[in-house]
């Protein structure tokens, strides 16, 4: 018989009953977003942030499945969580990844928000019409990049152009993506020719979190690209600032946090959805207007 794992006596406060995991994690926008949202609706606990080490995310979700009544899951860690939970719904499963859990009735019940997140941010960035253009994903072959290439594909964008560090792990992607579009990889070595191909510009990559140089050319850039980075900082990340260096129409995933944030919070809790609040709460602390 296997011995029942231990608590770690220090994983979360008793009143945190929800959580962001990731690596790194201290920058976080999740806690203001999900508080508002838990003191609109007048629940009595709160949602934290936990650093979690890809090696450690197996045993953290058995620990937290005890205690908390779910928990949102960032980079690099959403690939694994998939494998993770006990249940994962038709999106999770579409977009190979999991972003959110639920525990419910003692399984861990798996969805993923940002696909649709995404959309809605890229609404609001750009206005209509960029689903019709080619979308060139930096990053492609990690968690949040291939699950934007999934979701991206299955809405009918013409054309995507998946450019990774390491290309040999866009292959399975590319098989399954190019059922339902024309897919073109490259590997980094090969970026200024991807960004020729391009006309909006996704960045997947952790680029503006682990404070790597950015090594793009400026010059790869025409005035007809956008550009959206999945990053968000309360200052413009560096893949938004050099881009805006040179005229180029670029947003970063503020809105993309918030629109998959509250796809969250109803996955928890149902309705009524407190989003004006959470919105609020969110922009004021990014030090933003809405």
């Amino acid at each position: 018989m296997i011995p029942p794992m231990p608590e770690h006596p220090a994983l979360l406060p008793p009143d945190v009953r929800l959580a962001v995991l990731g690596d790194p994690i201290a920058h976080s926008l999740s806690p203001v977003l999900q508080n508002a949202g838990l003191a609109a609706r007048g629940f009595p606990f709160r949602y934290g942030r936990l650093q979690v080490a890809e090696a450690e995310v197996g045993q953290v979700f058995q620990q937290l499945r005890r205690t908390c009544l779910g928990w949102n899951v960032t980079l690099p860690l959403k690939r694994a969580a998939l494998n993770l939970v006990d249940e994962a719904d038709h999106e999770a499963r579409r977009l190979g990844a999991v972003n959110t859990v639920a525990v419910r009735d003692g399984g861990l019940i798996g969805t993923n928000t940002d696909g649709r997140g995404l959309h809605l941010a890229l609404d609001e960035a750009f206005g209509a019409g960029w689903e019709r253009k080619r979308i060139l994903i930096l990053g492609a072959g990690g968690g949040a990049g291939s699950a934007a290439a999934r979701y991206l594909a299955a809405i009918g964008v013409p054309c995507l152009l998946l450019a990774n560090r390491t290309p040999k792990k866009l292959l399975g992607l590319e098989a399954d993506l190019a059922r339902h579009t024309h897919v073109e990889t490259y590997g980094w070595q090969h970026l200024e020719t991807a960004f020729a191909g391009a006309e909006l510009i996704v960045n997947a990559t952790s680029v503006g979190l682990n404070g790597a140089p950015l090594d793009w050319d400026s010059g790869w850039l025409r005035p007809d690209h956008t550009l959206f980075d999945l990053v968000y900082r309360a200052e413009p990340t560096p893949v938004v600032a050099w881009a805006r260096a040179r005229g180029i129409p670029a947003h970063d995933g503020l809105a993309m946090l918030f629109h998959q944030g509250v796809r969250a919070f109803s996955w928890w809790f149902g309705d009524p959805l407190p989003a004006v609040a959470m919105r609020r709460a969110l922009y004021a602390a990014a030090g933003r207007g809405q």
